[in-house]
């Protein structure tokens, strides 16, 4: 072994007794230290065994469902109706102007969001804040041409525009977006009616829009469960509802 000029120093070799002296207080330190080491041990291998499971779930749930949808530049969880509203900041960060109801890793970013707040530099925070939504995206860019090969040149169906034929190519966007509600999510069988916080279950706000520009038109609807408190116990198709407050909180007034 090379020493890099260094000397090697050399080896004393103790005596028969001093020898068994220091194995026999090196074994009582490793018996101590192995006495205080286990229970840490096993502490930090079920918090590895746990992180490692949540992370696997969350890759799982992020890469295997095929559901999930994400935008560094665009906000998916507001309509464009709320986008043009007076009220919304387009100056902000993306995930402070976002809606929480649709916000599905609202929580897994808690910890950076309080950080961000503590800190001068929200540049160096905003970045790792980005909004996950649950639901279904779809965004085509299409052209309308009038010089194709089934006779759209002919005058008698060319588009007029005033009192000019317009010929060239229509560029357009159109697309659609669902968006679940993170609150009260569950199977059918599992989740029913309202909370107390006013959450439908299994809520989902779907938008159809069409850009033409400088234009844009959106068409949103909205489904979920029954607005009620009721729930539906059992795993047959077709089990009698139940209302779980009385019919005096569940009448619409």
């Amino acid at each position: 072994m090379h020493h890099f000029g260094i000397k090697k120093a050399s080896l004393a070799e103790p005596d028969g007794s001093t020898g068994k002296q220091i194995q026999k207080k090196l074994k009582s330190i490793k018996i101590a230290a192995s006495e205080n080491i286990k229970p840490k041990n096993k502490e930090s291998k079920d918090k590895d065994k746990f992180i490692k499971r949540i992370m696997e779930e969350l890759v799982k749930m992020f890469n295997e469902s095929d559901s999930f949808y994400f935008s560094e530049t665009f906000d998916l969880t507001n309509s464009i109706h709320k986008q043009y509203s007076s009220s919304y900041s387009p100056k902000k960060f993306l995930w402070e102007r976002v809606d929480n109801r649709f916000f599905w890793n609202y929580h897994m970013t808690k910890e950076i969001r309080e950080m961000y707040l503590e800190n001068e530099d929200p540049e160096l925070w905003s970045h790792w804040i980005l909004p996950v939504i649950q639901g279904y995206v779809q965004i085509e860019h299409c052209i309308m041409d009038f010089k194709g090969d089934k006779g759209l040149s002919d005058s008698t169906h060319t588009p007029e525009f005033g009192n000019t034929k317009y010929t060239a190519p229509l560029e357009y966007d159109i697309g659609i977006i669902s968006r679940r509600n993170r609150n009260r999510a569950g199977t059918r069988s599992k989740k029913r009616g309202l909370e107390e916080t006013g959450a439908c279950a299994n809520y989902v706000e779907t938008e159809q829009f069409l850009e033409f520009k400088p234009h844009i038109v959106s068409f949103v609807q909205v489904r979920g469960s029954i607005p009620v408190y009721w729930s539906q116990s059992g795993l047959k198709y077709r089990p009698p509802p139940r209302l779980d407050k009385g019919r005096v909180c569940c009448t619409i007034r």
